[in-house]
């Protein structure tokens, strides 16, 4: 999966950075316990009282049980391999793709691409940027945590309902099934979906289940990682405990019922949803979109066409969807023209997502030199027709992503869904 040092580099310091949950999050639950401490006898005796106590020696079992959990996602070999030295490496030998799982379907297939730099790794904290640095780290655990929740749990269920649902009737209205339960189109087996930023991939995985040939992409190597273990190694429905809401104390109603609320996942076993013979290809790509998807691989074929057919990704995709994806472009008009130009003829895209632009106020450029353009949703809109697109079933979603069930502080975004056929050129 990594082929370069500096991609073993990156690998290496995100498993570092999954290595160091439970000391980083111990040491940060440890301050609120010194801070307990010091305080006059009289206080504390209240706040024992209260059970506080006992509250901070919850959070430290809960912490490491998430670590628990956490080791054993990433104990698989693949890793120990993909982040070898390279004196310990075989001489020339690189391994671009890897299979699992008896069925057809390659659940979570991963092929490598390059990967973005600079993840934070885990060293002793001697300066700032070190220490920021894995805050920043940390912070991407805890929310590959909470995504979890999102895509592999029963708590997840009102978010999934409310972004997949529409995305999959609406392919369900590109390609419908007749009462005997056949299309009356091409077989769905035939039109390739595309999912890019696919997170921990249960979009893309149901897009597989209900017979399309599904292809996830994600850049995020915290997500990838998660995405491989859910995907690829868990066996049964509610194997594994999580705790992922006691890493902030702030807007819980309760202790026992929210701050420390157990989370069982995954709420399905991949293996079983994709067991079905009425499911379509799945696999999962590793890499930017842009270079993935990108123009140098319009005619080109490309080690990750699914199939391995040979082709290059101009016109190979029946549809692409967007979920919470569109504003992690620097420049949308490059995102909407790579939609646009690997999409068939007559081809769907779909969207469903706010535009909280992930680069804004960003000093970076990307790979291409772009600095971050941000539009309001009207331009984003006008950007599309003036790209190819005509849209329909124009709606507003209103939705919250990975939030907290029952927190006394909820962030909910109202997020634009969209079709849209693209226009062949005159």
């Amino acid at each position: 999966m990594a082929d370069s040092p500096e991609e073993r580099a990156h690998w290496r310091a995100v498993l570092k950075a999954y290595d160091g949950y439970m000391q980083y999050h111990l040491s940060a639950n440890h301050a609120r316990r010194m801070a307990f401490l010091q305080l006059p006898k009289e206080d504390k005796e209240v706040y024992e009282h209260l059970g506080f106590r006992e509250k901070l020696e919850a959070v430290d079992e809960g912490i490491r049980r998430n670590a628990e959990f956490i080791d054993e996602m990433i104990a698989d070999p693949l890793f120990a391999e993909m982040i070898k030295e390279p004196d310990d490496e075989d001489h020339g030998s690189h391994t671009h793709g890897y299979t699992h799982g008896a069925h057809s379907h390659s659940h979570g297939d991963f092929h490598s691409h390059d990967h973005g730099h600079g993840t934070a790794s885990h060293h002793p904290q001697s300066t700032a940027k070190q220490r920021h640095e894995n805050d920043v780290a940390q912070d991407k655990v805890r929310s590959t945590l909470r995504s979890f929740v999102r895509d592999w749990s029963k708590e997840g269920k009102t978010e999934r309902e409310t972004c997949y649902v529409p995305i999959l009737e609406a392919l369900e209205r590109l390609c419908p099934l007749d009462k005997n339960g056949e299309s009356s189109h091409r077989p769905r087996s035939h039109i390739r979906v595309l999912v890019p930023g696919c997170g921990l991939g249960r979009l893309a995985m149901e897009i597989a289940a209900a017979g399309f040939s599904s292809q996830g992409n994600e850049f995020s190597t915290y997500m990838l990682l998660a995405s491989h273990f859910v995907l690829n190694q868990t066996t049964a429905p509610d194997t594994y405990t999580i705790f992922p809401f006691l890493h902030s104390f702030s807007n819980h109603l309760t202790t026992s019922n929210h701050l420390l609320r157990r989370v069982h996942i995954p709420d399905v076993c991949p293996a079983q949803v994709l067991g079905s013979r009425s499911g379509g290809d799945f696999s999962l790509i590793a890499g930017d979109f842009e270079d993935i998807y990108g123009p140098s691989s319009w005619d080109t074929p490309s080690d990750v066409t699914m199939g391995g057919d040979g082709q290059g990704q101009r016109g190979r995709w029946g549809a692409v969807v967007t979920c919470f994806f569109l504003d992690c472009a620097r420049n949308p008009l490059t995102f909407l023209r790579i939609i646009y130009t690997i999409l068939e003829d007559g081809g769907v895209w779909i969207n469903l997502g706010p535009l909280l632009w992930h680069f804004e106020n960003s000093p970076t450029v990307s790979a291409a030199g772009d600095r971050s353009i941000e539009l309001s949703l009207d331009e984003v809109k006008e950007l599309a027709r003036v790209v190819g697109f005509d849209l329909h079933e124009e709606k507003l979603i209103e939705t919250s992503y990975t939030g907290i069930p029952d927190n006394m502080l909820r962030n909910t975004y109202t997020a634009a869904f969209w079709t849209a056929r693209k226009r062949p050129k005159a």
